[in-house]
């Protein structure tokens, strides 16, 4: 016989992957089993709100879940469990809540990160296009300060000095914007104004130096970290900032010898930073939960041409951009990676040593 706690594991996993009908067995039982009780008005109104909407988009319309029922039976079982509220509700964040949006199309290059300071970034004119795409913020949840002040920050830059008229009379020189804020695109006292206006809002402290590294060796000295990289996993060059925030270009070595590149990005909490990615279209994307074999709970994603794992850990918010999809993109340049395969992916870092 199903026990209580399985089950709600199972609903919780079903709801999380969109799987309508399996979520509404499941939760059948569970109602059945609990004595049908009623309890939604004790979760908040954004959490009813996203699980109506994830129903929708997953069911394409045609199905949705019994909503009140779901957030009963979830209520109910997060107080059974033994589980806050709050963080189960966190567990609800896809990639389509990591949204920002902009209003107009935007230069992007394929498959890449962008750093805050604009001298970090390597991009070729093939590369570089106008197209409408999601960014998401790579710092933390939406209801963190630090995915805030990136949202806030980039949005602002977006609308600001379109036409790069400012930006060209700063030239390739420096001024006393550019000395003050050396880890940021800012150079002009409206810029300054509107930095400083955010991590005061959002209590966060700045990225003052940066040190480029090499080897996995460099960084774990750099950064503060132990061995999380593990044997499959090779460091080909990145850099750490002044906090211990660091990003790497990686590659890993699967089972079967596949070879998966990736851009690994661990973002201190408490700290601004400016970096986003774009991930194409934010509803291409299969999502689901899984515990590593490190005993740390991350999320997968994995889209046509990329995919992502995301570790919300106690210092830190780590992302990892993995530049391998389904394949369905059609992009000639897009290499394939399975469900399992990005698991095992997942698997071959040790978050705890990311203190």
């Amino acid at each position: 016989m199903d026990t209580i706690s399985q089950l709600i594991k199972e609903l919780e996993e079903a709801v999380l992957c969109g799987d309508v009908e399996k979520a509404d067995e499941i939760s059948d039982k569970l109602f059945s089993l609990q004595g049908g009780m009623e309890a939604d008005s004790v979760m908040p109104d954004q959490f009813i709100e996203k699980i109506r909407e994830r129903s929708i988009q997953k069911s394409g319309g045609q199905k949705s879940m019994n909503v009140k029922k779901i957030i009963s039976i979830v209520a109910i079982a997060a107080v059974t469990a033994t589980l806050g509220i709050t963080a189960l509700a966190t567990r609800w964040y896809g990639v389509r809540d990591l949204v920002f949006n902009t209003d107009d199309k935007i230069a992007v290059t394929k498959n890449t990160s962008v750093p805050a300071s604009s001298s970090d970034v390597a991009v070729s004119n093939e590369d570089i296009g106008k197209e409408e795409v999601d960014l998401i913020a790579l710092q933390g949840y939406p209801d963190s300060n630090e995915y805030k002040a990136n949202a806030e920050w980039n949005l602002f830059c977006n609308g600001y000095d379109t036409d790069q008229s400012l930006l060209n009379q700063v030239g390739n020189g420096s001024n006393e914007f550019t000395e003050r804020y050396p880890m940021y695109l800012v150079y002009t006292q409206e810029m300054a104004d509107k930095l400083e206006e955010i991590i005061k809002k959002y209590k966060l402290s700045l990225h003052t130096s940066i040190t480029m590294v090499g080897n996995i060796e460099e960084l774990k000295k750099q950064a503060n970290v132990g061995d999380f990289v593990g044997n499959s996993n090779s460091v080909l060059g990145g850099y750490v900032y002044n906090d211990g925030t660091f990003q790497f270009d990686g590659e890993a070595v699967l089972k079967d010898n596949k070879r998966i590149s990736y851009q690994f990005g661990n973002y201190v909490k408490g700290t601004f930073s400016a970096t986003y990615l774009n991930i194409g279209n934010s509803n291409n994307y299969r999502e689901w939960s899984y515990k590593t074999s490190s005993g740390v709970q991350v999320s997968l994603a994995l889209g046509e041409s990329k995919a992502l794992v995301i570790a919300d850990l106690e210092r830190s918010y780590t992302v990892i951009n993995v530049l391998s999809g389904t394949g369905e993109s059609g992009l000639p340049f897009s290499e394939s990676i399975s469900a399992e395969a990005l698991q095992e992916f997942a698997d071959s870092f040790d978050y705890s040593q990311i203190k």
